[in-house]
């Protein structure tokens, strides 16, 4: 029996059905192969009918980057997805090209100084002589003189002699004659010209016994010639070698001061209202109740034949003391202090708008004994014991926070003539007590010597060891005196502090040598030489023969130091003269201390400098300034 299965369909029905199914596979492949090949001839016809709009649309808009007016349709085909990738990409690119053009522009635009502003500065004290061959030993008036008058050569910033007043100046070969060729065109304050008559006239004035300079020993030898308004030359005796240092002095006006009568000079109202060829000239000063100078304010010389400054004023204002000074600079009243005592340094530097200023000031401050007041002095056993009772590292510690060094001589370390090997007084209390006691002052009960000297009378009285010790009432001074006070008194000696106010110390006390021990700072100037410190011939009131020193041995051998131009002999001059000096000993020498001065930090410009005495401050006040403009560079 047939096993197999049925169909459905009938036979002939189902190879019918078969064929048709194949025909129907058939077709199907051929109409999907013709779509096939429609869609690839399609596609084929749209890439050269889309080459084809390229080509036209190029044709008739050149640029292949789509226009503003395109871009702003360009929304309408972009997600929201990418509507915000594309937001933050463009962000993103205007920041960058903001920072770029904010550094560009900042980098190329800088504040430059532009004219115009005042600085004030305070100052302890007051002015008596704007007068340069008067003010020697006066702070107050050797800044002011600074500028308002110029000298034939000045110091720069380096600490180097250039010419000033002078175009030119040569030195002969024998260091005897100094020509100078001076500017032309130079006029003084009121208008008038600047010439070789005017030079010479100074250096007369200084040479007159009457105008009683302090500079008259530097001169008194010196012989000047002018062939004509232009050319000055000095004639020497023997070489000076610190000579072109003394010609930074002021020149002083020929047609103004020839109708002072000499005697009156140092009452003229020229001195107080001066009339220099400096930067700055006098314009106005107010006075207190007393009759005291106040205020004293210069303007900008605009006819100044070298560079001129970019402030328009400069004012001082003068207080008694430190403490009133200080408090002016704190409070912002002032711009600036002329010297910051280092008592004042810990609250001026607490206020950030104020920047203190620190130089190596070649002075030196000593005790200087005047043997002529007190007698007790003359013998050089109690002047050594008194040099052994001090420790000058203590002092220095103890009082000026060691901001200085200690010295041993009248010459400082990096000058022609400083003698390292100098002798020393190291503190020794038992070497200084044996001095003493070899002297004859005994140590009595209350730890005060004394011994049995005559009296008024002729009678032999007991009479203590005591020293008055006078200094300078600034607190600075005044811890120092206290310190040495203390240190004397433990060897018995019985001490006095006299303070005396800084506006009072010239006139009460240096002039007429009214102290046996002077506690006291001198500024040694550009050039080291003693002689006008040390010379006998420097002893009366207008030298600064501090301690009257006399000893013919050493006035020779600074005679000799000043005329000798070989460096090394000079030097060793000097040398014998500090060996015979402290040997001697008519002063004790303690230490160097720095300078220090404040200004406020809108003042700018100001840039460090060598400095030779506290007006050299001002040596680059021309480029100071306080006011700017926005300059691209």
């Amino acid at each position: 029996m047939d096993q197999r299965p049925t169909s459905r369909y009938p036979s002939g029905i189902a190879d019918t059905y078969t064929v048709d199914s194949k025909t129907d596979r058939l077709r199907a492949l051929i109409s999907r192969g013709r779509l096939k090949i429609k869609k690839l001839l399609a596609a084929r016809v749209a890439r050269k009918n889309s080459s084809l709009d390229r080509r036209l649309v190029l044709r008739l808009y050149a640029k292949k980057f789509p226009s503003s007016d395109q871009l702003k349709h360009l929304s309408r085909f972009l997600s929201p997805k990418e509507k915000t990738l594309v937001g933050a990409l463009t962000l993103v690119v205007i920041l960058a090209l903001g920072a770029i053009g904010f550094k560009f522009v900042t980098s190329h635009i800088k504040n430059a100084a532009t004219e115009g502003g005042q600085y004030t500065e305070a100052s302890v004290g007051g002015p008596r002589f704007i007068n340069p061959i008067l003010a020697f030993s006066n702070d107050v008036d050797l800044d002011i003189s600074k500028l308002i008058f110029s000298g034939l050569v000045r110091t720069d910033g380096q600490g180097n002699l250039v010419p000033d007043l002078a175009e030119t100046f040569e030195i002969s070969d024998d260091g005897k004659t100094y020509t100078f060729i001076l500017r032309n065109g130079v006029t003084w304050h009121d208008g008038a010209p600047f010439g070789a008559s005017d030079v010479v006239a100074t250096f007369n004035f200084i040479k007159d016994p009457a105008f009683k300079s302090p500079l008259i020993a530097q001169f008194r030898n010196v012989g000047i010639e002018t062939p004509d308004e232009q050319t000055v030359i000095f004639r020497l005796k023997e070489p000076f070698v610190p000579f072109l240092s003394l010609l930074t002095v002021g020149i002083m006006p020929i047609h103004l001061w020839q109708e002072v009568i000499p005697e009156n000079a140092s009452r003229a109202e020229l001195n107080i209202k001066p009339i220099g060829t400096g930067p700055f000239r006098f314009k106005n000063l107010t006075k207190d109740k007393k009759g005291a100078i106040h205020s004293y304010t210069l303007s900008k010389n605009n006819e100044f034949y070298g560079q001129k400054p970019h402030l328009a004023e400069v004012t001082f204002v003068f207080y008694p003391d430190f403490t009133q000074a200080a408090a002016a600079l704190t409070g912002r009243k002032v711009d600036g202090l002329s010297f910051l005592p280092l008592e004042y340094r810990e609250s001026v530097d607490s206020i950030s708008p104020i920047k203190t200023y620190t130089f190596q000031l070649p002075q030196y401050t000593a005790i200087f004994f005047n043997q002529d007041k007190n007698p007790t002095l003359k013998s050089k056993a109690v002047r050594r014991s008194l040099a052994m009772a001090i420790d000058k590292d203590l002092v220095l510690s103890e009082t000026l926070g060691f901001n200085g060094v200690p010295v041993h001589g009248p010459i400082l370390p990096g000058f022609v003539g400083f003698h390292s090997e100098i002798k020393r007084y190291s503190q020794d209390l038992t070497a200084a007590g044996k001095l003493l006691d070899g002297e004859g002052w005994k140590l009595g009960d209350k730890n005060v010597r004394s011994k049995l000297m005559s009296g008024a009378d002729g009678e032999k009285v007991d009479t203590p060891l005591s020293i008055t010790l006078t200094t300078v009432d600034s607190q600075e001074n005044i811890s120092v005196a206290e310190t040495i006070k203390r240190m004397w008194e433990a060897i018995g000696v019985q001490v006095v502090l006299e303070l005396v106010p800084v506006s009072r110390i010239q006139q009460d006390k240096l002039r007429p040598r009214d102290y046996s021990a002077l506690l006291y700072g001198e500024i040694l100037g550009q050039d080291p030489d003693p002689y006008p410190f040390w010379h006998s011939s420097q002893i009366e009131n207008s030298g600064l023969n501090l301690s009257r020193y006399s000893n013919r041995l050493a006035d020779e051998l600074l005679e000799k130091a000043r005329t000798t131009i070989d460096e090394e002999k000079r030097s060793s001059f000097y040398q014998d003269f500090q060996d015979l000096l402290i040997e001697d000993l008519p002063a004790i020498f303690l230490y160097s201390p720095n300078y220090t001065y404040a200004v406020d930090r809108r003042v700018k410009g100001i840039e460090p400098t060598v400095i030779f005495t506290p007006a050299d401050r001002f040596t680059n006040i021309a480029d100071w300034y306080v006011k700017t403009k926005k300059v691209w560079e």
